[in-house]
């Protein structure tokens, strides 16, 4: 096994060894894409949810509505990119990312504070797939892949608006929380 943070060499009488590590890294970067498809589509159910959260500001519920559509075209940008490489979407790891959003939003679900735990998780996701794609595009660089690590290089800036956002909008939703708590203890 070849160490990491190493670059392979060519071996002048293994032409094979070569292309064998060309595929590996497109078989990798096949896997990442199919994990970023299914982390989109996870991520649609998460973004409805605060779209249409009364308790949350309008400037929250926009927000995500708007992030929603970001997020519905990446998820179909990804798939293109995986039909580029002749192959397709896994259902298997779709499913996972839908099944791995949808049990983090059953577990706020009875929570006091569940407006506030979904975005601080928002949040994080939003970093999350900022360093998947940050990731993958370096890997599509890496195998030559130029259009597909531009696609990355093209999601992240949405990705980097809506964590702004959330950022920006944590303080405001925090204090109205904690106002609404006080309310209700007096």
């Amino acid at each position: 096994m070849q160490r990491r943070h190493t670059t392979p060499q060519a071996s002048t009488s293994s032409r094979s060894t070569l292309s064998d590590e060309t595929n590996d890294v497109r078989d990798q970067i096949i896997h990442w894409l199919r994990d970023a498809y299914g982390m989109e589509r996870g991520l649609e159910a998460a973004l409805e949810k605060q779209a249409n959260n009364e308790d949350l500001s309008r400037t929250v519920r926009d927000r995500a509505a708007r992030h929603l559509g970001e997020t519905r075209r990446h998820a179909e940008d990804v798939k293109s990119a995986l039909q580029s490489l002749d192959t397709d979407t896994s259902a298997l790891k779709t499913g996972v990312g839908v099944l791995a959003q949808a049990s983090k939003g059953m577990t706020t679900k009875f929570a006091r504070d569940e407006e506030i735990k979904d975005l601080l998780d928002a949040y994080a996701m939003e970093h999350f797939e900022i360093a998947c794609y940050t990731a993958l595009a370096a890997a599509a660089e890496r195998a030559g892949l130029s259009q597909i690590a531009e696609m990355c290089r093209r999601i992240i800036p949405d990705e980097e608006k809506m964590a702004q956002a959330l950022r920006e909008s944590l303080p405001r939703e925090v204090l109205g929380y904690l106002f609404e708590v006080e309310a209700k203890e007096r």
